[in-house]
């Protein structure tokens, strides 16, 4: 056998083929990335530059009493999913890294959607999943080293969850866990749980969902009474982030502590019945005059609406439309959104939405807007986006008058195809007029040593039904407008399906050749 060698001269100039070729791709590269940057850059109204945090999707903030920024994440990659964290302290970021980390089962990604919750006594605690939700928590000051995380405690097997914390120092958690039935294989039931031990042990845990449809992004708040209030989205599913069509949005409520909770309330008893009216991405928050605000997204007429309770959640209005508030179903239909509220110092209602201002807008943009206990701001810009799609915003109130937002970017070449995406966590803060607090020093961290668990016996909860909740006509909304709503669903699992027919063929080939082959040695050796 003669060995061929190529000439000097010719693997030389394929070498600066390819040299010149990888020098055009940089700086295509380069101009694309110059062009992202661009496209989040037209904020307005004391809103920072976003900063890029990292890919991928899902994230969460909270801030503690220092004013150190926390930031959490899903990520995929390398055969895991992972929590990815970084912390904010004196306006600069830290390096990203993941605190959690689950294998992946046989090539499949689960989103490990991460939430943060920072107590008085500035403990961040954390829950996530991968097929399992769990609960973990480190000191505010060691969260970004993954030695100070408590070992993670596996709650049940689920996907949505939050927490929240009382003035007794109980911790609740709400979480969406799935319940087979013969009419439905898949509906994720919203169940409540507690710990009165610093999240050691927690309670068995009590359907507050009833119903036997799925439930969606929970929001939970407890507010100046001790009062636990849960609102959330619900239809058929609840796996991989999202329900079917038709879609509503409920509230129950709690008085004594989770003991015993109300019937699930439709905040709109009309919407749910069919794709014509639908309810999305509820989030909930307590003003400055003791009032509960709840705000969702009606669907298919693209209006975001709100209503107010007087009483604690024993009635409510009538839905209201937020003055030019739009959502963005006639751009992109997503069934993954959804909204978030928090509070500043002054009890003002700080509402973050992506959305539009004006109904025949053409482009998403990440939209703030204020409830005053009176009435609602005009929107202000936090990004905007020509063809990307923002998703998922988060925000939380630092010192009192600090805002920090986080959401994540579906870049527009790839809005349904997560795998070849380049989706990126994003951060934007704005500081506000109104009372601002003091920062308290992080106290020194001892060496991490391992966690004890202390013998604490589980708590009975009793799901005793508690007094209705009767509507309260107030304010007549703006009669909806009809437009035609697409049964495309999409989910975190993207394009698996296309995939696998695409595919299909391909291994009908190889098995018919496979077949050919193995007859024609059969043959032969006959």
């Amino acid at each position: 056998m003669q060995l061929k060698l190529r000439p000097v001269q010719t693997i030389q100039c394929s070498v600066h083929r390819r040299l010149h070729w990888l020098g055009y791709w940089a700086i295509c590269l380069s101009f694309a990335l110059l062009c992202k940057a661009e496209s989040v850059q037209a904020q307005n109204a004391g809103w920072s530059v976003p900063t890029t945090l990292g890919p991928y999707w899902f994230p969460d903030v909270a801030v503690d009493a220092s004013g150190r920024v926390h930031a959490v994440w899903s990520y995929g990659g390398d055969g895991y999913d992972t929590v990815m964290y970084a912390a904010n302290e004196n306006g600069v970021w830290s390096r990203a890294i993941d605190i959690a980390a689950m294998p992946q089962i046989a090539g499949g990604s689960e989103a490990s959607r991460p939430t943060l919750l920072i107590t008085p006594d500035n403990i961040v605690h954390l829950t996530y999943r991968d097929t399992t939700v769990y609960y973990t928590q480190a000191p505010a000051g060691g969260a970004g080293i993954p030695a100070y995380w408590r070992k993670p405690q596996p709650i049940e097997e689920g996907y949505f969850s939050r927490l929240a914390y009382d003035s007794k120092g109980v911790l609740h958690m709400v979480y969406t866990h799935n319940i087979p039935t013969e009419l439905c294989r898949i509906c994720y039931h919203l169940f409540y749980i507690r710990s009165l031990d610093d999240g050691f042990t927690w309670s068995d845990p009590i359907d507050i969902s009833v119903q036997l449809i799925g439930s969606a992004k929970p929001d939970l708040l407890i507010d100046q009474n001790d009062y636990l209030h849960v609102v959330w989205e619900s239809g058929y599913g609840g796996s991989y982030g999202q329900l079917s069509d038709p879609t509503t949005v409920l509230y129950a409520v709690s008085r004594d502590g989770g003991d015993s909770w109300s019937a699930p309330y439709a905040l709109d008893p009309v919407r749910g019945r069919s794709a014509d009216s639908m309810a999305r991405n509820v989030t909930i928050a307590e003003d400055a005059n003791g009032h509960l605000l709840v705000v969702w997204w009606g669907i298919p007429e693209d209006v975001i609406y709100y209503q107010l309770s007087r009483d604690d959640g024993q009635s409510w209005t009538l839905p209201a439309p937020i003055p030019g508030a739009y959502g963005i179903w006639s751009v992109y239909q997503s069934r993954l959104d959804n909204y978030a509220s928090a509070v500043d110092g002054a009890g003002r209602v700080h509402l973050v939405t992506v959305g539009r201002r004006q109904s025949e807008q053409t482009w998403a943009e990440l939209l703030h807007r204020v409830w005053d206990g009176a009435g609602w701001s005009d929107a202000s810009v936090i990004a905007s986006y020509e063809r990307d799609v923002p998703e998922w915003p988060r925000i939380a109130v630092g010192l009192g008058n600090q805002l920090h937002v986080v959401w994540f970017v579906r870049d527009a070449e790839n809005l349904f195809n997560s795998d070849a995406g380049n989706y990126q966590v994003w951060h934007s803060m704005r500081t506000v007029n109104g009372p601002a607090l003091a920062p308290l020093p992080i106290p020194t961290l001892p060496l991490p040593t391992p966690e004890t668990r202390p013998s604490f016996s589980d708590v009975l909860i009793a799901p005793t039904p508690t007094s209705p909740i009767r509507p309260v006509s107030v304010q007549n909304p703006a009669p909806p407008t009809s437009t035609a709503v697409s049964s495309n669903i999409r989910s975190e699992l993207d394009e698996m399906g296309v995939l696998l027919l695409s595919v299909a063929p391909v291994l009908l080939i190889v098995g018919f050749v496979v077949l050919l082959y193995r007859l024609h040695r059969s043959i032969r050796s006959d």
